[in-house]
């Protein structure tokens, strides 16, 4: 069975790791070979993040551009793929997402030519408005495939809204590197005290980790954190960890209204994420929308619950309110503030709720995911 994967950009850790056990199980099983084509090495939106160790990359691949995704031309994406496809001459070919116009070239050639289709969707039917006649063609394509990888059950269900069936349902979940950020977690953890006192943060503390964005549903969190601490004399604080547009208007209404205990740190690399959710005790993402919202899994990862929004691809996958976390209404404030005074009136349930998520997400792991692609690949070719 040859398995050829195309994915956009090489530096793309947690699928990296994916991709490396998929070669493991290539090892352990003969009848798998693997090759990933990489469309850019990175993003424009990395490019601050310094540069990209290749050294530990384990997995088989080919580089259509050493250089960044936005810059590679159309005709250079579709050639590099069906240059590939056709040394390669796979069984299956993986293909992530629909939203390149060279995707659609890769799938008709191999309708042509016979080489089964799976698609990797990340979209559910909530992250963006569906309507009209891009939703009839995005349809049109997603019914071409043979297979579906899937970020979750919202994820899936989007594919069968599309017409996919349920047989072709292949896998339902997404990943990190749980292993190494609990390690992380684990030993900044012995000098979170001492680092709190170093940035001025309160004992407890939430935290939110991404971009400082409209649809991550930031003001309602500031108002939501600020209405909990006025109904408890809890010491708590709110850190929002990353960049963004919407820092300044963020930094505005604290100012305006007098909100207390809000600490802006600035975005940090994946394996530094640990070292802050060390200093924190409860995750929230109250977004309007995300595909998934990977920062979910490394909480979880790290023995911490969450308030995560309903709208969140992950919430009904890994969330199960009252027991781990909460999942709340993003346009709903009184939802969001009793979330947060649940934790301020309940510290005692951090720990015990903590553990729970730490259970949930060993099913959430490379290693299973990359077992159930194999998995997938084989059923697909059946």
């Amino acid at each position: 069975m040859k398995v050829l994967i195309i994915h956009n950009v090489l530096w793309a850790h947690y699928k990296s790791l994916i991709f490396d056990e998929l070669q493991e199980i290539s090892h352990q099983n003969k009848d798998l070979s693997l090759l990933v084509v990489q469309i850019a090495t990175t993003e424009r939106s990395r490019l601050s993040m310094g540069s990209l160790d290749r050294s530990g990359i384990k997995y088989p691949y080919e580089l259509i551009e050493d250089g960044v995704l936005e810059d590679v031309p159309l005709k250079k994406r579709v050639t590099g793929m069906l240059a590939a496809i056709r040394r390669f001459k796979p069984d299956v070919v993986n293909i992530t997402g629909y939203y390149d116009l060279a995707f659609w070239v890769v799938l008709f050639y191999c309708k042509i030519v016979g080489i089964k289709t799976i698609l990797s969707n990340e979209s559910t039917a909530g992250d963006h408005q569906r309507k009209g006649v891009k939703e009839q063609i995005k349809a049109f394509f997603v019914r071409q495939f043979d297979g579906y990888f899937n970020f979750g059950s919202l994820s899936a269900q989007y594919m069968l809204d599309l017409g996919a069936k349920p047989e072709q349902l292949l896998v339902n979940k997404n990943c990190v590197d749980n292993k190494s950020i609990r390690a992380i977690y684990d030993k900044a953890k012995l000098s979170r005290a001492e680092k709190q006192l170093q940035l001025g943060l309160a004992k407890k503390n939430f935290i939110f980790v991404g971009r400082l964005i409209p649809f991550k549903n930031l003001p309602l969190l500031l108002e939501a954190f600020n209405e909990a601490l006025g109904k408890s004399k809890g010491d708590w604080g709110l850190i929002l960890l990353g960049e963004g547009e919407q820092k300044a208007e963020l930094e505005k209404i604290i100012s305006d209204n007098n909100f207390q205990g809000v600490t802006f740190l600035p975005s940090v690399g994946w394996r530094e994420v640990p070292k802050y959710l060390a200093l924190s005790d409860v995750l929230v993402l109250p977004s309007y929308s995300e595909p998934w919202g990977l920062v979910v899994n490394e909480a979880m990862a790290c023995g911490m619950p969450v308030i995560v929004s309903e709208k969140c691809g992950c919430a009904p996958d890994l969330v199960q309110n009252g027991k781990n976390g909460i999942s709340i209404n993003p346009y709903d404030g009184k939802s969001l503030t009793d979330a947060l005074n649940f934790f301020i009136e309940n510290p005692t349930k951090i720990e015990v709720m903590g553990r729970v998520s730490k259970e949930i997400i060993e099913e959430y792991t490379p290693q299973k995911v990359a077992q159930e692609m194999y998995l997938g690949f084989k059923r697909c070719l059946k």
